[in-house]
C-alpha cells in the first residue's frame, strides 16, 4: 500500500508538470486553462472510464485511482485551513467600506445560484427527471465551492444518499471553470473594444499558473527562492497547516458536541451538523493556529503558505477530475446540461446588467473579479483582474482580498454552502427556495440603492 501511495504521488506529480508544460501550447495559453486541470484531463483519459475502454494497453492501474480518490476530500481542508494564514485584518469599518459592494455582488450571485437551481429543480428536474431534490444546492456547490467543495461534501452526498450528486458537482465545477476562463478573455476584449478598461495586460506563461505567480512574485521584489524556502521554514509551515487542520478538527466536534447536549437533545431530527464536513471550520483553525505561532515568538511567510495552498490545490483539481464518473453524468445528461446552462447564464447576466449599477466606480474590474471566480476559482478571478488592473490603479485587489474574509465563511464552500443540503431536507425545496430569494433580493437592492448610489 505504501509502494502504491509513493508510486501514485509520484505520478500525479509527472503529469502535472506535463499539464503545466502543455498549457504553453499557443491554443491553451489562449484559452488560459489551469494545468491542473490538463493534468486532470490527461488521467481521466488514462484511466479505466476511457482508456480501459477504448485503449486496454494504454490503461493505467485502477488501484492509482482508489488512491487518487482520498486526495480531495483531504487537500480541501489544507486549502481551507490556509485562507487565513497570515492574513493581515483591518478593523471592520475599513473592510466594509472598501469590500461592502464586492461582498453584495458575491452573495447576490451565490444566492441567485441558489433560487435558480431551485426553481430549476421545483419545475423540470424533480417532475420531469424525478432528481433528488437537493440537486438545488448544486450549483452553488460547483460554480462557487469549485472542485474542492464538491469533493469535501462527499460524505454529505453519501448521507443523503445522493452519490451521482457528487459526481454532477465535479462535472459541473469542471465545466463551470472552463467557461470561467473562455467567457473571461471575451469578457475583457468586450470590455476593452467598450473601453470600459483602459488597459488589457496579458500574462506571461511564467506567471499564468498560481504557485508559479507566487515564486514570481518573489523574485521581482529580489527574494531568492532558496533563501526564502529553507527546509526549516518550509517544515515549519507545514507544521503550522497541520495545526490549523487539527484546530479546526476539533473544532467541529466541539460543535457536535453542543448540539448533541443541546437541541438536537430534545428532537434527533435537527442534528444537523452530522452532515456538514469540518473544513469550512479549518478557516478559523488557521486564524487560531496563527496566533499560536505569533505567541511562540515563530515568524508566517504568507508568500510560503499561499505557495502550498496552491499546490494542494493543483493535486486536488488533477485528482478531483482524474476520479469523477462519466457514468452518472451520462445517464444524467440532461439535468446536467440544464444546471450548468442555469448557473453560466445567471452569472454572466449579474456581469453585464448588474455590475455597473452596483459599482460606483470601476465596475468592470470589480465584476470581472467576482464573476470569474463564481465560475472558477479565486485564482481565476484573480488571474482576470491582473489582465484589466495590472499595477492594482483601482485598489479592486485589496476589495476582493478584504471581501473573501466576509465571504468565503458563509458561501462559496463556507458554512451555508456545507449547510444547504441538509437545510433543503429539513426545510423543505420551496421554503430553501423562497429564503434564498429573498436573501438575493437583499443583497441586490443593497447594492443597487445603497452602494451603487454612494
Amino acid at each position: 500500500m505504501l509502494a502504491t501511495a509513493l508510486y501514485a504521488s509520484l505520478l500525479i506529480g509527472v503529469f502535472l508538470i506535463a499539464g503545466y508544460l502543455l498549457v504553453r501550447m499557443p491554443i491553451l495559453r489562449r484559452a488560459f486553462l489551469p494545468g491542473s486541470l490538463i493534468a486532470g484531463l490527461l488521467l481521466l483519459v488514462g484511466g479505466p472510464q476511457i482508456a480501459g475502454n477504448y485503449f486496454p494497453q494504454l490503461q493505467l492501474d485502477s488501484t492509482l485511482y482508489d488512491f487518487w480518490r482520498l486526495l480531495p476530500k483531504q487537500l480541501i481542508n489544507v486549502v481551507f485551513a490556509c485562507l487565513f494564514l497570515a492574513r493581515p485584518v483591518s478593523p471592520l469599518s475599513k473592510m466594509w467600506k472598501l469590500a461592502g459592494p464586492q461582498v453584495a455582488f458575491g452573495q447576490m450571485m451565490a444566492w441567485g445560484q441558489y433560487l435558480f437551481g431551485g426553481l430549476l429543480t421545483m419545475l423540470v428536474l424533480v417532475p420531469l427527471f424525478q432528481v433528488n431534490p437537493v440537486a438545488a444546492a448544486l450549483i452553488e456547490i460547483s460554480f462557487e465551492g469549485g472542485h474542492g467543495t464538491a469533493s469535501g461534501l462527499a460524505p454529505v452526498f453519501a448521507k443523503i444518499g445522493f452519490a451521482e450528486g457528487q459526481e454532477l458537482a465535479l462535472g459541473l465545477a469542471t465545466v463551470s471553470l472552463c467557461t470561467a476562463l473562455i467567457s473571461g478573455v471575451l469578457l475583457v476584449n468586450w470590455g476593452k473594444r467598450r473601453h470600459h478598461i483602459k488597459e488589457v495586460h496579458k500574462q506571461t506563461a511564467r506567471q499564468r499558473s498560481y504557485h508559479r505567480r507566487i515564486i514570481y512574485e518573489l523574485n521581482k521584489q529580489g527574494i531568492r527562492l532558496r533563501e526564502h524556502m529553507t527546509p526549516s521554514r518550509i517544515v515549519s509551515h507545514l507544521l503550522l497547516v497541520a495545526a490549523s487542520v487539527a484546530c479546526g478538527w476539533l473544532l467541529y466536534q466541539g460543535l457536535l458536541q453542543i448540539e448533541s447536549t443541546t437541541w438536537a437533545a430534545r428532537n434527533a431530527e435537527l442534528r444537523l451538523l452530522q452532515y456538514v464536513p469540518f473544513f469550512p471550520l479549518c478557516m478559523f483553525g488557521g486564524m487560531i493556529a496563527h496566533q499560536v505561532w505569533k505567541f511562540l515568538g515563530l515568524t508566517v511567510s504568507r508568500q510560503l503558505v499561499e505557495l502550498i495552498s496552491s499546490i494542494a490545490l493543483s493535486v486536488l483539481i488533477a485528482s478531483a477530475v482524474a476520479t469523477m464518473s462519466l457514468n452518472y453524468i451520462s445517464h444524467h445528461i440532461i439535468v446536467f446540461i440544464l444546471l450548468a446552462l442555469t448557473g453560466i447564464l445567471w452569472i454572466i447576466f449579474c456581469f453585464v446588467f448588474l455590475a455597473r449599477r452596483m459599482f460606483r466606480k470601476n465596475w468592470f474590474q470589480n465584476g470581472i473579479v467576482n464573476t470569474a471566480q463564481s465560475m472558477g476559482m479565486t485564482a481565476t478571478g484573480l488571474l482576470f483582474l491582473h489582465m484589466v488592473d495590472p499595477e492594482d490603479k483601482t485598489s479592486s485587489m485589496e476589495s476582493f482580498g478584504y471581501k473573501q474574509l466576509m465571504f468565503e465563511p458563509f458561501v462559496g464552500g463556507g458554512i451555508i454552502t456545507a449547510l444547504s443540503m441538509p437545510l433543503i431536507i429539513q426545510l423543505g425545496l420551496s421554503t430553501f427556495t423562497s429564503i434564498a430569494g429573498c436573501i438575493c433580493l437583499f443583497w441586490l437592492a443593497l447594492g443597487i440603492f445603497y452602494f451603487g448610489k454612494k
